[in-house]
């Protein structure tokens, strides 16, 4: 993808080289040593030394290059990932993770390249106004307030000129010199109404392209093209290419052979994703054949496409013509969601639509979770984009929000909860979070920076230079062990007490 004329291009250097960045890794290297082997995180290890960790990454917009920061430094320092999910810009993150090169290999080098090559901007690919509306203020952190104070000053400067047109007509039929000055104002009112016309008129027509195009300014083929032509150019074509990758064999290891066992670990990727029609969450590739009989209809990149469709940002991601009569589909419908016979013909859409898996799971923190296993031979690991966006903590003014915000925190509030509540009852998991504060910056930003994109890099790396420097595996592995016993105890009481 083609960068800005003249400007100089990013290079990963410019990342790994920067001051900060290196800083992250000689002062993890004073702790643990040139070669990390003082580093502890996980019990499942491969021949070469590299820990392997389950990895969750959080959805965030552009926000998603902190991503690429923190995974490099954990590459750094030795790890790597059996596991993956993602949401939205996490999902981004973990296919690319997933496609490149072998398991056991540092990927951060190529994923760092495609950062540098890609013009974030020219993914927004709406037509020309779209793509001035984006610039002038979306781009801005708080937009709302942006195009709050545009209102104002247009409203403000439409009033004036209207009084103007009366004051200076009363003041002319006084003293004629004035009249030269109501022409100006009532000329310039007609223009300005003319020009509050056509913007109401383009506003009627933006809204019915929205209903015609999925409700979303961008159809996100450049998008999904990109995604598609990164997956391809690393062998990724398909959905069994995909799956090949995922739990592509790697030789592992434990630390404690005689109560542990590695032949029972396996490497998987999964998208999340929000399905209107039926109403469910989505997990890809796992749930496919809930749309295609052969998975492998389906090309990977719509799984990333389907978790990165920003509502009203992106158009939906559609998939048509399926098969409601396959056996296959149909059995699929039945187990995923236990529907009887009666209930599956109403189930299965015809057409599936699907938005932003942030909707409904932005942080799929759970998706690993077994309660079957006790002791753990290896951790979850998740990052946490933090945008500042959430509810307000102290509630002070909640009162008084205006309606922006009360939506906001309404949507937010409905999407974090099964996630968070998940945590609340799995509280140890927290320990293998790192938490990125990004509050500075507008995640629907397409029009970075270079130096936001570098900035972005670097906090990510500073986080999860932090979680490791902080991070206890042992204590992680005890306390998680201890949590499940205390909950499987809970769950069998609870069963109990609902047969008898």
């Amino acid at each position: 993808m083609k960068k800005t004329p003249g400007k100089q291009p990013l290079t990963p250097d410019q990342f790994t080289n920067d001051p900060d960045v290196i800083a992250c890794v000689n002062e993890l290297k004073k702790k643990f040593g040139d070669d990390y082997k003082k580093l502890t995180v996980s019990d499942t290890y491969d021949d070469q030394g590299h820990q392997y960790v389950n990895l969750v990454q959080k959805g965030g917009g552009v926000l998603g290059i902190a991503l690429v920061g923190y995974t490099y430094i954990l590459e750094q320092a030795g790890i790597r990932f059996l596991r993956m999910a993602g949401t939205s810009a996490g999902a981004i993150n973990t296919a690319l993770l997933t496609a490149i090169g072998n398991k056991e290999d540092a990927k951060s080098p190529k994923l760092l390249q495609y950062l540098c090559d890609l013009d974030f901007f020219s993914l927004v690919d709406g037509d020309r106004f779209v793509r001035l509306l984006t610039r002038t203020f979306i781009t801005h952190k708080d937009f709302a307030v942006k195009v709050k104070l545009w209102a104002t000053i247009i409203a403000s400067t439409f009033l004036a000129f209207v009084i103007g047109d009366f004051v200076f007509w009363l003041l002319g039929k006084r003293d004629p010199a004035y009249y030269p000055m109501a022409n100006v104002c009532v000329t310039v009112t007609g223009f300005m109404m003319i020009a509050i016309a056509l913007a109401g008129a383009y506003a009627g027509f933006l809204r019915k392209r929205l209903i015609k195009e999925n409700y979303g300014l961008n159809p996100g083929d450049v998008f999904y093209k990109w995604v598609k032509d990164r997956l391809e150019e690393n062998g990724v074509k398909t959905v069994a290419d995909l799956n090949s990758k995922a739990s592509q064999h790697v030789a592992l290891n434990v630390r404690k052979p005689e109560t542990q066992d590695p032949s029972t670990l396996f490497g998987d990727v999964t998208f999340i994703t929000s399905e209107l029609v039926s109403g469910n969450k989505i997990e890809f590739p796992r749930m496919a054949k809930l749309f295609r009989a052969d998975p492998n209809d389906l090309h990977p990149a719509e799984f990333v496409r389907s978790s990165m469709s920003i509502p009203f940002f992106f158009q939906s991601h559609i998939i048509t013509d399926i098969k409601v009569d396959d056996p296959i589909i149909s059995n699929e419908w039945k187990e995923t969601f236990l529907i009887d016979d009666v209930a599956l013909k109403a189930a299965i859409p015809v057409t599936a639509r699907f938005v932003d898996g942030g909707i409904l799971s932005n942080f799929p923190i759970s998706i690993f979770y077994n309660p079957d296993i006790i002791v753990p031979r290896l951790p979850s690991f998740g990052i946490d984009l933090d945008d500042g966006t959430g509810c307000d903590a102290t509630g002070q003014d909640a009162q008084n929000w205006p309606l922006a915000k009360y939506l906001g925190n309404m949507f937010n509030t409905v999407r974090s909860y099964y996630d968070k509540d998940f945590l609340i009852k799995n509280s140890v998991l927290e320990k293998g979070i790192g938490k990125i504060s990004l509050a500075e910056f507008n995640w629907l930003n397409f029009f970075l920076s270079d130096d936001d994109k570098k900035q972005m890099f670097i906090r990510g790396a500073q986080t999860a230079k932090e979680f490791l420097l902080n991070f206890n595996w042992d204590d992680y592995q005890k306390n998680r062990a201890k949590i499940q016993v205390t909950l499987n105890s809970k769950n069998k009481k609870t069963t109990e007490k609902a047969v008898y």
